[in-house]
């Protein structure tokens, strides 16, 4: 709930009406750091969005959903991305295996932006980056007229027949024969176009332009790379300290902000990780010369690609000054998520998909960004960009999961050029907008039943209202989990974290996430897991969800047994260990009936953590027991992969500690442990994941992506 004075504040906003509503852009970058922008630290230049900044809002804690699409689906629906059926990428239907908030697509049960506005008058455009899934185009969901690409993440910038312009057999309005053709400038004329067309109407706008700079593949007009190159052969040490000072001199920084260290590069193979995975990023002076040349390039190409983004809000804001629009246009910019690490510190080209990444020196490094190429900017430039927060996208750290905010609307923002630091989601974009256009959600559309919107109005901070509320906001990406409540925030990796034990931190002390208070107060971290499992059930987080009717307290009761004294489980189960069978000094017999398909890794079965516990996991088709004694890890693995069709696969350990491994009752592996488990565990059983400290350290995805067509255990 608001406090007392912010719910005032919020009755008492000012009237809209005496201009009309107001036109409405949205401005959504992707990959684009926490610092990039200049009105937050950064040396890009970028004089038109600082202008915004200037004459608008800037919130420094701006949420996200940690990746490209479940933001965009957060942002489009004011819903968290579960919610609106894209929990963690976009493609392959799950929700058979992983539940409804795995469809991979937009789903039935919410409205976007431009349907909700599309019902009170709105002209809506829509511009550049989809990504919300590709079945459902944006004509579908409420824009009127839309450009741009709907496949995939990124494609490349260079090729004209890579994008299309909506409704289908809508004549292009823009001709490039014989001009370079630019995605990033092209996305800016069609908004430029969109704007005409609209300031023609009657009715008010809402434009949605979603550019897909600065993602991978880094591409650029070489004249705008190379006026960055100097820059950035100072590296990224020494950038990121005027960064920080900068950041002091803006007012962004409080005492509460502390220089951090550069982030570890994520677990992954040592060749797609360039050999630091697991390990922070190299300092600047240890890179070799030719390679920092390399990553120079990288990283102006990258910039440059903000900069012509900037460009293009420039001449946006002249075109809304000329047609006397902009006093009463919201426009709000943001990012979809934090920097991207993807892979290594020395980053990756289309080569590399596979594992390598390419040195470019002499002649060679002319053609970085050019026509047919294809290249990241690393996990060390992305340190940069997110100065000084931790870690990246893909995970919910802040440097992962917050992005900056820019609002700007004169007739709508009391007191401008002010800093924001309550914390607010893109969740909040859609009840905003409904604020400020008059609009409703209803809740059926379609003849479907709606969730309700999520978020919260940022309009009482538009009129200077201060939120002194412990807000709650639940995060969940690929098995990277946090709960942020209030000042606290409860945070873990995913399996390409160096650990994915629950880490605590007060951000109003410790905004960077540099104090990690697990141990000195442990009821508060147990407080917020606890706030996180509702919110995880209540959004469907799998396998969280599945359990959400059952009485806890029966939990144990209710789990089946079979006349040979057999535990019935299916995929997704999860027991806690208070309500779990406890397996101490007692032996343990597996059956499991699994169809792996395609799949070559993933968890089968696991009960237990990174002290004591077991699981049985695939790594390269292959099965695999791993068990942990006093911490200590034992492994036993399979001489043979598990066929592709259903197959039984059973895992026993004896009295003795001898293990067998059987696939259709064929031994494929041995071996024996010290003893069997003394204690049992802290961390709960589960069919299909092992999703709290884990018993591995996994090379390969936690998540078991095949079919478990049942699931047997017992002990002795």
């Amino acid at each position: 709930m608001y406090s007392i004075a912010f719910l005032i504040s919020f009755l008492f906003c000012f009237a809209f009406a005496s201009g009309g509503k107001p036109n409405v852009i949205v401005v959504l970058v992707d990959d684009m750091g926490y610092s990039d922008l200049g009105s937050f630290g950064g040396e890009v230049r970028t004089p038109h969005l600082d202008r915004l900044a200037k004459n608008g809002l800037r919130f420094t804690q701006n949420y996200n959903s940690a990746r490209c699409c479940p933001s965009r689906a957060s942002l489009l629906t004011g819903l968290y991305s579960h919610q609106a059926g894209i929990a963690n990428f976009t493609g392959r239907d799950s929700t058979d295996r992983l539940g409804p908030a795995y469809l991979g697509k937009l789903n039935k049960q919410c409205m976007t932006l431009a349907e909700v506005l599309k019902e009170v008058g709105y002209s809506t455009y829509g511009v550049g980056k989809w990504h919300v899934g590709y079945e459902e185009i944006p004509t579908d969901r409420g824009f009127d007229e839309y450009y741009g690409y709907i496949r995939g993440h990124s494609t490349s910038q260079w090729k004209a027949d890579n994008y299309l312009r909506l409704p289908e057999g809508r004549k292009e309005e823009l001709n490039y024969d014989g001009r370079e053709y630019y995605a990033t400038d092209v996305f800016n004329d069609y908004a430029i176009e969109f704007i005409n067309q609209a300031q023609k109407k009657e009715e008010p706008f809402f434009l949605y332009l979603a550019h897909s700079s600065p993602h991978f593949p880094l591409e650029a007009p070489t004249k705008t790379r190379d006026s960055y190159l100097e820059t950035y052969r100072k590296g990224w040490d020494k950038l990121r300290k005027e960064r920080f000072e900068k950041q002091k001199e803006l007012g962004l920084l409080t005492d509460s902000w502390k220089f951090t260290k550069l982030s570890e590069v994520p677990v992954d193979r040592d060749d797609i990780a360039n050999q630091f995975a697991g390990k922070p990023n190299p300092d600047w002076k240890d890179v070799p010369e030719n390679r920092q040349e390399d990553l120079v390039y990288r990283m102006a190409t990258f910039a440059a690609m903000i900069d012509h983004v900037d460009q293009g809000i420039g001449k946006i804001l002249s075109l809304l000054e000329k047609g006397g629009d902009l006093d009463n246009t919201l426009i709000l910019f943001t990012s979809d998520n934090g920097a991207c690490y993807e892979w290594g510190p020395f980053g990756f080209d289309q080569s590399s998909r596979k594992g390598s990444t390419k040195l470019h020196v002499g002649k060679e490094l002319q053609g970085v960004g050019g026509p047919a190429t294809y290249h990241s900017v690393g996990s060390a430039w992305s340190c940069l960009s997110n100065t000084p927060l931790r870690m990246y996208k893909h995970f919910n750290h802040e440097g992962g999961n917050c992005s900056p905010l820019l609002a700007h609307w004169p007739k709508g923002i009391k007191d401008s050029d002010r800093w924001i630091r309550s914390p607010v989601h893109l969740i909040d974009f859609m009840p905003t907008i409904l604020e400020v256009s008059e609009g409703n959600y209803p809740k059926k559309f379609k003849g479907e039943e709606l969730v309700p919107v999520e978020g919260r109005s940022l309009v009482p901070f538009f009129n200077g209202a201060i939120d002194t509320d412990e807000r709650i906001l639940g995060f969940d990406h690929f098995e990277s989990s946090a709960i942020r409540k209030g000042n606290w925030k409860l945070v873990r990796g995913n399996n390409r974290y160096k650990n994915r034990t629950w880490e605590l931190y007060n951000l109003a002390e410790d905004r960077c996430e540099t104090n990690n208070l697990i141990g000195s107060h442990p009821g508060k971290a147990k407080e917020l897991e606890a706030d996180w499992l509702v919110w995880a059930k209540r959004v469907k987080v799998s396998p969280y969800y599945s359990h959400v009717e059952v009485n806890p307290t029966n939990l144990r009761k209710k789990m089946k047994m079979d006349a040979q004294g057999f535990y019935i489980l299916k995929q997704g189960d999860q027991f806690t260990n208070e309500y779990a069978p406890q397996f101490a000094h007692k032996s343990i017999e597996i059956k499991l009936f699994v169809t792996r398909g395609k799949e070559m890794s993933g968890v089968l079965i696991s009960h237990g953590g990174s002290r004591v516990g077991y699981s049985l996991y695939l790594e390269k088709g292959k099965p695999v027991f791993s068990c942990r004694l006093s911490g200590a890890l034992h492994t036993i693995r399979a001489s043979m992969p598990l066929p592709k069709k259903r197959a039984s696969l059973n895992a026993t350990v004896l009295p003795d500690g001898r293990v067998t491994l059987r696939i259709d009752n064929q031994v494929v592996g041995e071996g024996k442990l010290p003893s069997l488990f003394n204690n049992n565990p802290l961390d709960p059983l589960e069919i299909g994941n092992d999703s709290q400290s884990t018993v591995v350290k996994y090379n390969t995805n936690l998540l078991f992506k095949g079919k478990i067509n049942g699931a047997k255990l017992k002990f002795n």
